[in-house]
């Protein structure tokens, strides 16, 4: 019995033995891939692999079919700063990726689902380069590739790793100018120059979603130039500001109709009809975990070593980047609305570039929590390639609206005539896949379109239409949400 009693607690300690020895093997792994020269061309091949065969087999989801309409209204009826959804005014925002994949389309007459999300697949490459790129000259290569793994890795910019929205390229752009403006401040080089380029990114940002987003460039670096006595800095900041603000102006100036006014304080949550109470530790919650693994690491930097580094960040750089992350998002936690976490999604870049540096001034002093993180980090990019590949060797994932959409067209295509749908959000999804145009009405109006048409419905809506429609409608295909009618 006492040999057996030996011989279990040999085997547990070999045991525990193992998962050290294990941890210093990936460590030593990870070094020599990432001390390669060409570490960062493996990272890019890797945010490829978790987003190139989604967007090629992805059914449209989440609001892609906005984007992918507006886009497709541009090409058909020339709607491109008076922005459309075929009949419909769209004008909430100005919708510059909607413009650019309409530009990429032009040569195939028609929005297919890849062109839709290449600038979102190229957002996403660009991205973990501009983490790298802002990690490296702070802290070690391993650093530099574990910050541009942590964007990868993390929840919510996985939920839109090929979402066609403005989101991404957006929070890409709005990083790119703060490198810009950090890169010449290291070296004393804010000039006029510079700072009209800073504005010109600035104003491209801006006419993704509208003026509001650009707050976390302007805010972050008012508060370090506040912080860091920097007021020779301000006539610069304003020149940017001013810059930024003109091309987003110009098309509030060209679209405006009397009444477009309450639309836009409606999607920017200052109308007084969109006020809740705050509620900043929801927010709070919902924020952090949607940003883990980044933000747990972000989160401990205050107890790092950075003499334990051998590469130690210059000056300033952790105040500018947490700056820049943290002040918008302090706005937006208590702001007096329903707020969404990809309203946040510009923070989670500094927020990686913050754990990149953090993963090196921590390795010694807290050696498992890193190691946590870096198992968290691995088992989540694991799922985004098993995701990604079960989409090419498997079952694709959300096609649901291209299988819809694909009964769709091919009734219209059988029995040729208008498409009609009585909301901007029925069948928002499954309609592009149709590729004729879709008119917007009411319920009101159907009684003056010509006939025959087909009609698309939510399902409450279809049963009271088919009840008065006195024998002139049938119901030709029931969906989960809504039905397809035909109007004889």
């Amino acid at each position: 019995m006492s040999d057996e009693i030996v011989g279990l607690a040999q085997a547990k300690g070999l045991r525990a033995l193992r998962l050290p020895l294990l941890a210093q093997h990936s460590k030593r792994i990870f070094k020599a891939l990432a001390h390669r020269s060409d570490a960062i061309v493996l990272i890019i091949a890797l945010a490829l692999i978790v987003s190139v065969p989604q967007s090629l087999l992805h059914g449209y989801h989440y609001v892609e079919g906005l984007t992918v309409t507006v886009a497709q209204s541009a090409l058909d009826d020339g709607n491109w700063f008076s922005q459309h959804m075929y009949n419909l005014r769209w004008i909430e925002r100005p919708m510059l990726l909607s413009w650019v994949i309409a530009a990429l389309s032009m040569p195939f007459g028609q929005v297919s689902p890849f062109i839709a999300r290449l600038p979102v697949v190229l957002s996403l490459v660009a991205g973990t380069v501009l983490i790298w790129r802002a990690v490296r000259p702070n802290a070690s290569p391993e650093a530099a590739c574990f910050g541009a793994l942590l964007f990868l890795a993390c929840p919510l910019v996985m939920r839109y790793y090929v979402t066609s929205v403005a989101d991404l390229p957006l929070a890409v752009l709005l990083f790119g100018a703060f490198l810009v403006w950090w890169n010449a401040y290291i070296a004393e080089r804010l000039t006029v120059g510079r700072w009209i380029i800073i504005g010109s990114i600035l104003a491209i940002a801006a006419l993704m979603k509208g003026p509001q987003p650009t707050a976390y460039f302007f805010l972050g670096i008012f508060v370090f130039f506040s912080l860091t006595s920097e007021w020779r800095q301000f006539p610069g900041l304003i020149l940017a500001g001013c810059i930024a603000t003109v091309p987003t102006a110009l098309w509030y100036a060209h679209v405006f109709v009397a009444g477009d006014q309450g639309e836009w304080l409606r999607y920017t949550r200052l109308s007084s009809n969109g006020v809740v109470w705050p509620h900043p530790f929801a927010n709070g919650a919902d924020f952090f975990f949607e940003c883990l693994p980044a933000a747990l690491l972000a989160a401990a930097l205050p107890f790092a070593d950075f003499s334990a580094m051998e590469t130690k960040p210059r000056r300033h750089f952790i105040l500018a980047v947490s700056c820049y992350a943290l002040t918008c998002t302090l706005v937006v936690l208590f702001w007096p609305a329903e707020v969404n976490p990809r309203y946040i999604l510009p923070a989670v870049l500094p927020l990686c570039v913050l754990g990149g540096v953090a993963f090196d001034a921590l390795s010694k002093r807290m050696a498992p929590f890193v190691a946590t993180v870096g198992v968290l980090v691995a088992a989540l990019l694991g799922y985004a390639i098993f995701h990604s590949m079960s989409d090419v060797f498997l079952t694709p994932g959300y096609i649901r609206s291209k299988v819809d959409g694909a009964k769709i067209a091919t009734l219209v295509k059988e029995a040729p005539a208008p498409v009609y749908r009585t909301g901007w959000d029925v069948a928002l999804n499954e309609l592009p896949y149709v590729r004729v145009p879709v008119m917007t009405i009411t319920p009101n109006q159907i009684a003056n379109i010509t006939r025959p048409a087909w009609l698309v419905a939510p399902e409450t809506d279809a049963r009271a239409m088919l009840a008065r429609s006195h024998g002139l409608m049938t119901s030709v295909l029931a969906f989960n949400h809504f039905a397809l009618l035909r109007l004889n």
